[in-house]
């Protein structure tokens, strides 16, 4: 949000948060929060035309270890947002997905959700669709998790895809990509997208 409401070619920014957000992004004059509940999304909240979403929705084990509302979290609510998004007009896609997501894989619920999303978004048949694949995300957070602080120093030290990597570059990444129109379905690795903020300074 902090790269959008910045960008010169957005005129107006709408973040759908659960609650509201008191972050220096959601003071910017061009910025909206409406607040949302993912299951109930109508497209009746707007009649406005939309050019460009974003997704970064998601939740962890820790926070929701049941994994049938995992699933809802991280694969309907996204795939409902698209499809709202396809009726009002939207050319453009931008999912954070996940490193190693498969669709097909036996040994991860979590990478194997990421994938079947993937897969669903392709189907749509958006006319540009960019899936970030960063690998673990770095940033500051609402909450202090030890674990991911200890894994963040240790792939920090990784090379190419496996190197963690700051959620302000893969935000810019993606806007990036919005910018090409590419007119295809195209995905973006933790390598490609380090250091892309650095075109916004």
């Amino acid at each position: 949000m902090t790269l959008l409401s910045q960008h010169p070619d957005y005129d107006k920014v709408i973040a759908f948060v659960r609650k509201p957000v008191d972050s220096p992004w959601s003071k910017h004059p061009k910025v909206e929060q409406w607040r949302v509940n993912y299951d109930d999304l109508k497209t009746e909240q707007t009649t406005d035309k939309v050019d460009e979403l974003y997704c970064a929705l998601g939740s962890t084990t820790r926070k929701t270890p049941d994994k049938e509302a995992y699933y809802q979290i991280d694969v309907n609510y996204p795939l409902k947002f698209a499809s709202l998004g396809q009726l009002h007009g939207a050319q453009y896609f931008g999912l954070v997905s996940s490193h190693g997501a498969k669709a097909n894989s036996k040994v991860s619920f979590y990478l194997k959700m990421k994938g079947e999303l993937e897969q669903s978004l392709e189907k749509l048949g958006y006319s540009d669709l960019t899936i970030a694949r960063p690998s673990l995300l770095k940033g500051n957070r609402q909450e202090y998790r030890v674990v991911e602080k200890m894994s963040e120093s240790l792939l920090s030290l990784m090379p190419g895809n496996y190197k963690a990597i700051e959620s302000l570059d893969v935000a810019a990444a993606l806007i990036q990509s919005a910018q090409l129109q590419s007119g295809k379905a195209s995905y973006l690795n933790s390598k490609s997208m380090q250091k892309a903020s650095l075109a916004f300074s």
